[in-house]
């Protein structure tokens, strides 16, 4: 199976879309809200439609950067990947190359800050830059890639390569020279250890003597050090 990605405009719809829902929201939710609090109609006066047209231009202008900045590097860029034969075909400016999936060096999913909320819930806001990213593909013969999400919408799937890595940041501006740590996530998370197994780890050193006097004392010990010593005895006895 082939699945061919090329520029679409998913993304600049969306953007169009969340900015209409702001706009709803002051010229609706507003006057209503400015009524219910102070018992007077909200008139949009010709100064506060300037003030709204100059908040709209300004929130805009980060996402409007990072469009044409998506669009500049990708314009003249298209790629194929091959999942049958395990291949990526990339063509930019006219030139199509081809690579085989075990020829990648490096795979980074560039996300805006927004989506680590998944990792460490930090309850971060949505902005109308959040959803733009880009994937930094890079081969072992040099060759290095900026694909955008202006080519294909990534935020939500599955990598689309093994091993791929993460890095999040609150403006997702394509930077070339970026060479921080980028988190993987396939990587499952170290497990904690639990009370009773840190006081196995404390009392290992414990001479048999030792461990019987805190099961002869176990009421002023915690329940999870008593089963720590439990634990120490009963490998002491098979040993």
């Amino acid at each position: 199976m082939k699945k061919h990605y090329e520029i679409q405009h998913k993304l600049l719809k969306r953007l169009i879309f969340d900015n209409l829902i702001v706009t709803l929201l002051l010229i609706v939710l507003f006057p209503i809200y400015f009524k219910w609090k102070n018992g007077t109609e909200f008139i949009f006066d010709e100064f506060i439609i300037w003030i709204l047209i100059a908040f709209t231009v300004i929130t805009n202008i980060p996402a409007v950067v990072i469009y044409l900045n998506y669009y500049r590097e990708n314009k003249n860029t298209k790629f194929t990947l091959d999942f049958e034969e395990e291949k990526i075909f990339i063509t930019k400016n006219g030139i199509e190359k081809e690579y085989l999936k075990t020829e990648i060096k490096k795979s980074t999913y560039h996300l805006g800050i927004y989506y680590k909320n998944a990792i460490d819930r930090a309850g971060r806001i949505p902005m109308l830059i959040s959803d733009f990213g880009y994937w930094d593909l890079q081969f072992k013969n040099g060759d290095r890639y900026f694909l955008t999400n202006i080519l294909h919408d990534f935020l939500h799937e599955s990598p689309k390569v093994p091993k791929t890595k993460y890095r999040f940041r609150i403006y997702p501006y394509i930077k070339k020279n970026d060479n921080k740590q980028a988190i993987n996530l396939n990587k499952k998370p170290k497990k904690e250890k639990t009370l009773t197994e840190t006081f196995v780890e404390k009392f290992k050193t414990k001479n048999e003597k030792q461990l019987l006097e805190i099961l002869e004392n176990r009421k002023s010990y915690q329940k999870e050090a008593v089963k720590a010593v439990e634990i120490l005895m009963k490998r002491k006895n098979v040993g």
